[in-house]
């Protein structure tokens, strides 16, 4: 037996109306609680849920706290992959791809300059993955609204704009306020312009970031409800 569609929208709005607006959550709430009607096949859902299944959980601000519960679980997964994922790329064979990536620039600093260097591989390491997840985020959007679904976030989508937001972030801290205060911008500005090591080093970490961002796009974190 699957729900039908009286009963779906039924579930739906439910969830909606508890306060469950991200993906995982949403879907991990629904695959339970929709096994849980088709094995006690209640003939008013409606009280079914709220005389039921929202008691067996404590109530919604027991829901909630499951909620709650589970994103920072998810988020510490999801932290915790993205480290095994920037990480394996220092392991072989993925290291192959981390030599050629500061093989490349060293060249480029070399043969096109160092200000072409730092913008393109800025270019590509920061901005270019994130417009491919805004661009994620607002198809994951759309997706979700034209299928009607009870959604229309994830907790994935909303890491992943954390990660992608922290470079920029640091480049601010960095260079608005510690650089100018502990060495001086002209003293930080020599050694960058002479220190090829470093720029190489900074544009290569900046392009296994953006890999990084973007593989992380793929994963999945999701947890079982148990039954009850």
């Amino acid at each position: 037996m699957s729900l039908t569609t009286t009963q779906h929208d039924i579930l739906v709005k439910y969830l909606k109306d508890v306060g469950i607006g991200h993906q995982e959550p949403f879907e991990e709430f629904y695959d339970h609680i929709a096994t849980a009607i088709e094995n006690d096949r209640p003939e008013e859902l409606s009280e079914y849920l709220i005389e039921v299944i929202q008691l067996s959980f404590g109530g919604v601000k027991g829901i909630k706290r499951i909620v709650l519960s589970q994103r920072k679980a998810r988020s510490k997964m999801i932290w915790k992959r993205m480290k095994e994922i920037f990480l394996s790329l220092f392991g072989w064979p993925a290291i192959g791809i981390v030599m050629v990536s500061f093989i490349l620039v060293q060249t480029s600093f070399i043969q096109l300059g160092t200000k072409f260097t730092i913008l393109i591989t800025v270019g590509l390491g920061l901005i270019l993955p994130y417009i491919i997840i805004a661009y994620g985020t607002i198809s994951f959007y759309q997706d979700c609204r034209n299928k009607n679904k009870g959604y229309r976030n994830s907790d994935l989508n909303s890491s992943l704009w954390l990660f992608i937001h922290l470079p920029f972030t640091f480049i601010n801290i960095f260079g608005n306020f510690l650089i100018p205060v502990l060495v001086g911008r002209e003293a930080f500005k020599i050694f960058a312009t002479e220190n090829l090591w470093f720029n190489t080093s900074l544009c290569a970490i900046a392009l296994l970031y953006g890999f990084t961002c973007l593989k992380l796009m793929k994963e999945q974190f999701i947890f079982k409800l148990e039954v009850a």
